[in-house]
């Protein structure tokens, strides 16, 4: 009886907001209409898969503001109300983003003006809703290039990129997106914007206060609404080179990504990646109908940039690391440009959802890709991926995890991509049939993600390297495992000094 008092008293307040809100900002810029609701539910991340109901996903409404001066308004309302309230970008990331029921959206891609660059301080401001796409183009056409490369980058907003603290195309080189991200304008819970950068209002470091900005790079909307961004960005490298080479045994495959990208070659080699046989063999047949070489366990590629002669220079070093340990390239393997193809194809399709459905033909619910991404050091990483590959076979082998195995393919098994210095994301893709899902998959599934997440802490990684998913559920005992108690304790009072109300995006427990 109590809590149907309380979700009464919410429901109140929330059209009581939202009808203040009709007449602050205008109707056209507010969405309370079901169809427009249900857009918003939910990301392209697992979340969903684990409710019974998408109800618990559904919006109260969308407010779509085009300055800071409304997201202020907005947020002093919801502050007024207590009623919850979730920024949402181009939800690509797998947590944070979805709605909860009875929430107001703040859709802040509605804010998508470029405001000013200096380039001779190689800084850029926009406002947090520009496409990351649309802000590439804008360099480009200038004859600069962002650092930033996220994979959906078409969708992607600088916004969401600072709130998630995404992964960059270019980690290897230049960092995830807060490395490049030098000041924020962010709305607090009190409806106040305040300007934040690394100790000081210029987009620079210094000691003259307190870093505040970074506290929130990676917050997930749980402690403001990111309205601007100051980012850096550099000359375009006038020569690009693309190299590949295949491998007989996963440990010299590993071994050469290891070497490739040490520090002293992240200069000029920008990017490395580890595609394991299990991904080959259907995402190229089956996005590009060629077959895969049977004696091929392992491709690696790399991405080298920069001046042309010091170019030519890293090409030939990285092919020396790469024969030093046995890899190869023949006159029966596919083109060299089937990983560019395929990730076109990826794009196109939204995470290669169609390999295992009939959405095409008949309609219906379609796949969802589960992406996972635990950051293991590289000094564990051989270790690590042996014992992964283990973990990922039971899914498969109808023993193990039999409604899972009803229900889920792996696609990717733990394809390693540069994380920070000396630390890898083991990007892990898996697909699920949602048609199939019940509740003793969502069973089977968290029993399996547990096992997932305390194999990382106990090679001394992190359960989630950018999207941030863990089931909601188990959250808060998951991230107390890895932060540790003290750790865990002292982001609860930070939420709670930034966000008493807890109005916050509050589905991100603390």
């Amino acid at each position: 009886m109590v809590q149907a008092t309380i979700n009464t008293k919410l429901m109140q307040a929330v059209q009581d907001m939202i009808g203040e809100l009709s007449t602050s900002l205008g109707e056209d810029k507010l969405s309370i209409d079901k169809p427009t609701r249900l857009v918003y539910r939910i990301t392209h991340g697992p979340e969903a898969l684990l409710h019974e109901s998408l109800d618990d996903f559904t919006p109260a409404a969308i407010v779509r503001p085009t300055s800071t001066e409304d997201v202020q308004t907005i947020v002093k309302l919801a502050d007024k109300y207590e009623v919850p309230i979730v920024p949402q970008g181009g939800r690509t990331c797998t947590y944070g983003a979805e709605a909860i029921r009875d929430c107001i959206v703040i859709d802040t891609a509605t804010m998508d003006k470029i405001l000013e660059i200096d380039e001779g301080s190689y800084r850029i401001t926009a406002e947090a809703g520009v496409r990351v796409v649309d802000f590439h183009r804008y360099l480009e056409e200038r004859g600069f290039m962002c650092v930033d490369f996220p994979t959906m980058n078409k969708a992607a907003t600088l916004g969401a990129r600072a709130a998630l603290n995404g992964y960059n195309k270019f980690e290897n080189r230049w960092g995830s997106a807060g490395y490049h991200i030098k000041g924020l304008e962010v709305v607090l819970p009190n409806g106040e914007a305040v300007w934040l950068g690394r100790g000081t209002s210029a987009p620079t470091k210094s000691v003259v206060g307190l870093n505040m900005m970074d506290l929130f790079i990676g917050s997930r909307g749980t402690l403001g609404v990111v309205t601007k961004v100051t980012e850096r960005f550099i000359d375009m490298p006038p020569s690009y080179h693309y190299g590949i080479r295949a491998f007989k045994d996963y440990e010299d495959g590993l071994k050469t990504y290891i070497d490739l990208r040490k520090p002293l070659n992240a200069g000029l080699l920008w990017r490395s990646k580890v595609y394991h046989r299990w991904f080959l063999s259907q995402a190229v047949k089956g996005m590009l109908e060629i077959d895969f070489p049977d004696d091929v366990e392992m491709l690696v590629d790399y991405h080298i940039l920069g001046e042309p002669d010091v170019v030519e220079q890293m090409e030939k070093h990285a092919i020396r690391i790469m024969e030093d340990h046995n890899g190869f390239w023949r006159d029966d393997m596919p083109p060299t440009d089937i990983i560019g193809r395929m990730h076109e194809t990826i794009e196109k399709y939204m995470g290669m959802g169609g390999l295992w459905s009939d959405r095409i033909v008949n309609g219906g619910m379609a796949n969802r890709i589960i992406p996972l991404d635990p950051m293991i050091p590289d000094s564990k990483l051989l270790e690590y991926y042996k014992e992964y590959l283990k973990l990922l076979r039971e899914i498969e082998d109808g023993e193990s995890y039999p409604a899972l195995t009803d229900s889920m393919k792996v696609l990717n098994p733990a394809g390693p991509v540069p994380g920070d210095v000396g630390y890898s994301k083991i990007w892990i893709l898996l697909l699920a049939n949602w048609n199939k899902w019940d509740n003793e998959t969502r069973k089977e599934f968290k029993d399996w993600f547990r096992r997932h997440a305390e194999l990382a802490l106990r090679f001394d990684g992190s359960i989630t390297g950018t999207h941030g998913f863990i089931p909601r559920e188990m959250e808060v005992e998951l991230v107390r495992k890895e932060v540790g108690e003290k750790t865990y304790e002292f982001m609860k009072m930070i939420k709670k000094t930034i966000d008493p109300k807890n109005i916050m995006n509050p589905k991100v427990r603390f």
